[in-house]
């Protein structure tokens, strides 16, 4: 049952991390621990910390939570207007959003470059495999700069991760590893997007730039990929928005039948769950694809022919 929890609409300054108000948005550091938490709108912060957020209004019923008016690092970053639900993603939506004064049209997903090395996702999905199937949520906005993660639009039950529960459940929200884990190269300040080869060849293209990208669990950037993250990442830079979860991107596409219609840039899926294919990666012809495997490992090639593949191939989709 979903907790209903009254927000106080008076300017608020450090929240202690025992607050009994669900908050509304959280500041983390690299290891995920927490520096602060806005519990109310209007919300300031006190000082500098290297993100400068503020929330000009918020509300919330039992549908979910409305904010508004909301900037972060000092206004680099603006939204008139998020809604995120207490409970699935239907209803989730995202207006005005500007970065460095520019317009932005943010979907679920929509992840924009901020500077050189940061990033901000917008109505990032969130995937809760349990028992009897997948439950999805949504976080407003997901900011990541410099050493901190800004999350902004959190619904009152959205799970957030704890040193604890981030390695022990499976209910965690993707997308939300901590900064300590990612490494590998900045974002590239060359132009990001190859040209020519049709919508699947630069998807591959785009792929390929990521070899040796460490693998990290929740991963969707330059800084360290896990297997969905690395496909949504690639397709967001063609306009394509999939959600951050395998068992989600299984049905964001056209179905591919048959392993010899494949097409460089369609998703291959692997070792068949409940939930969906727990596992995947991009096409690039002649039998291989691109992926990123597991922790300890690299975003780099495999054969389709490998045993530990071959074996537990699923299907494929093409998501465009």
């Amino acid at each position: 049952m979903v907790r209903r929890v009254a927000l106080v609409f008076a300017a608020l300054a450090l929240a202690p991390a025992s607050a009994a108000a669900a908050p509304v948005a959280e500041v983390l550091d690299p290891d995920g621990s927490l520096v602060t938490r806005a519990n109310a709108a209007p919300y300031a912060s006190p000082g500098d910390y290297g993100y400068l957020l503020t929330i000009g209004w918020s509300r919330h019923d039992a549908a979910g939570v409305e904010l508004g008016d909301v900037s972060v690092l000092g206004g680099r970053i603006r939204v008139a207007d998020m809604f995120v639900p207490s409970r699935g993603t239907k209803g989730a939506r995202i207006d005005g959003v500007q970065i460095q004064g520019t317009h932005v049209r943010a979907g679920p997903n929509t992840l924009v470059p901020v500077g050189d090395a940061g990033y901000a996702v917008f109505l990032q999905q969130a995937a809760l495999p349990g028992r009897r199937g997948t439950d999805l949520g949504v976080v407003g906005m997901r900011v990541v700069v410099a050493n901190r993660q800004i999350l902004v639009g959190l619904a009152p039950q959205t799970p957030r991760p704890t040193r604890a529960s981030r390695n022990a459940s499976p209910m965690l929200l993707l997308g939300l590893a901590p900064l300590s884990t990612v490494g590998g190269p900045a974002l590239a300040s060359e132009p990001l997007l190859p040209l020519g080869g049709g919508v699947g060849g630069r998807a591959v293209a785009l792929a390929r730039r990521f070899l040796g990208v460490p693998y990290v669990w929740g991963g969707a950037t330059p800084f360290g990929f896990d297997c969905s993250g690395l496909a949504m990442y690639v397709y967001a830079q063609l306009g394509i928005h999939l959600s951050h979860f395998t068992g989600a991107q299984w049905n964001e596409g056209t179905r591919i039948l048959s392993p010899d219609q494949l097409l460089p840039g369609d998703l291959v899926f692997f070792h068949p769950q409940s939930y969906g294919p727990g596992h995947e990666g991009i096409y690039i012809g002649g039998g291989q694809f691109i992926h990123a495997p597991h922790t300890g490992d690299v975003v780099k090639i495999s054969s389709l022919d490998d045993p530990s593949y071959s074996f537990s191939y699923v299907g494929a989709v093409r998501p465009y």
